[in-house]
């Protein structure tokens, strides 16, 4: 059996999205003989990305005609596409698709035309496939209320989050100073809802705040020269998965505010560090946190800083160990192991 999966999101590795795509490569060149040996499989990616998950796969480097012309691309008997909106799809009617669905953040990002274009898109994704699953059961039943599945059974497999806790490390240029810091990490799009954390730290005067993360775009410009006027925040700009690492590793805990989550990893990644994380009610923050975090009930800067102020000193190391512990039910064997069935549903699965 001829397996593609789709990767081709690394060309943006710095997203959310981009760091699935590069788990989904580790675990696979980490896992040598995970597969069965009836199993051929093969990675479309970047031509930057060729040969960088071991020699047990085959690569298959995406080419921009192949958008136009699917037809010229070679043909597999089953093809995840591992996220909803990518520009290459299977052209054989034969072959049986996955297709995984993140988020429909777009319903509420966008307006008019563009909205309904992007949910025609998803329309037909869904149309071809044969398989249509989930990363949550937010993001299912947020989708189902602007997609129709037809026949299609709704299926949930958990978005996993590789454990990083032994990699390497590397301090950011940027962090010269040795007091303890909060983290936010992601791009600074304004659905993240980043920008409440600045009048926050006003009532935090004994740390600072770290905003791990680039972007493009009037928001990320905005928040660059608000985060300007507070001596206890600072902007790192991308930062590097060994920078990641420390930065998780030494934070006092994680902010995140965000409004739109079809998942929300940073949460599970400061968890395996034993982190607290302090975050939004908002979308499917409460089913991926669960009840290890601290939520901010409202956006008012006095009330975010008590609930920072107060679940840090609450935090324990009882409450880490729990943290990590469930942080770790979020594997990539357990999430690998549901898509085999769906990959390979006639045979017996390792």
């Amino acid at each position: 059996m001829k397996l593609l999966i789709d990767l081709s999101i690394l060309r943006h590795p710095y997203c959310g999205l981009g760091q699935v795509a590069q788990e989904y490569g580790q675990f696979i060149a980490e896992h040598d003989g995970f597969f069965p040996d009836s199993c051929e499989v093969t990675l479309l990616l970047p031509h930057e990305w060729d040969g960088r998950f071991g020699d047990g796969v085959n690569y298959l480097v995406q080419k921009d005609i192949w958008r136009l012309a699917p037809w010229l691309m070679p043909q597999f008997d089953v093809w995840h596409s591992i996220y909803q909106l990518s520009a290459f799809r299977p052209h054989d009617k034969s072959t049986r698709r996955i297709l995984t669905i993140h988020d429909v953040n777009f319903v509420y990002e966008k307006n008019g035309r563009k909205r309904q274009r992007y949910l025609n898109k998803l329309q037909k994704e869904v149309d071809s496939a044969a398989e249509v699953c989930f990363i949550s059961d937010f993001a299912k039943q947020d989708a189902l209320q602007h997609i129709d599945l037809h026949d299609h059974e709704p299926r949930v497999i958990r978005e996993a989050v590789r454990n990083c806790t032994g990699d390497s490390q590397q301090r950011p240029a940027t962090i010269t100073s040795d007091r303890p810091f909060l983290l936010f990490i992601g791009v600074l799009k304004d659905k993240k809802n980043i920008h409440t954390l600045l009048p926050m730290m006003e009532h935090i005067n004994d740390m600072d705040l770290v905003i791990a993360g680039g972007g493009n775009g009037e928001y990320a410009d905005t928040l660059q020269s608000q985060a300007s006027g507070h001596k206890n925040v600072i902007m790192t700009g991308f930062v590097s998965d060994s920078e990641r690492n420390w930065l998780l590793a030494h934070c006092a805990g994680l902010c995140f505010p965000s409004l739109f989550e079809g998942f929300g990893r940073p949460i599970i990644e400061a968890m395996q560090w034993g982190k607290p994380v302090f975050c939004s009610t908002c979308t499917s923050i409460p089913e991926t946190a669960g009840d290890q975090a601290f939520y901010f009930t409202d956006f008012n800067p006095e009330s975010m800083a008590q609930v920072v102020t107060e679940g840090l000193k609450a935090f324990s190391t009882e409450r880490a160990e729990a943290a990590k512990a469930y942080a770790n039910t979020f594997s990539y064997e357990k999430h690998f192991s549901e898509y085999m069935k769906l990959y390979c549903p006639d045979k017996n699965n390792k």
